[in-house]
């Protein structure tokens, strides 16, 4: 009983946190970091963009090596 009690307070108060980043993140104090979280979202996609397309070149080699026309 108890330890569903503590379970259940953990879990409103991971909830509540969340909630306060959230409404932080949409209020205007949060303007300065939505655009950093912006601009690391863009650094990941480009990274992942560049490493999608090193990983088909190097497919693509592997196969016309292992495949000589």
């Amino acid at each position: 009983m108890l330890g569903r009690l503590i379970k259940d307070t953990l879990v409103f108060a991971a909830g509540a946190a969340v909630g306060a980043g959230v409404l932080w993140l949409m209020s205007d104090d949060g303007k300065e970091m939505r655009g950093e979280l912006r601009n690391l979202a863009e650094q990941a996609k480009q990274k992942m963009q560049e490493c999608y397309e090193q990983v088909k070149k190097e497919t693509e080699a592997k196969d016309e090596s292992a495949n000589p026309a």
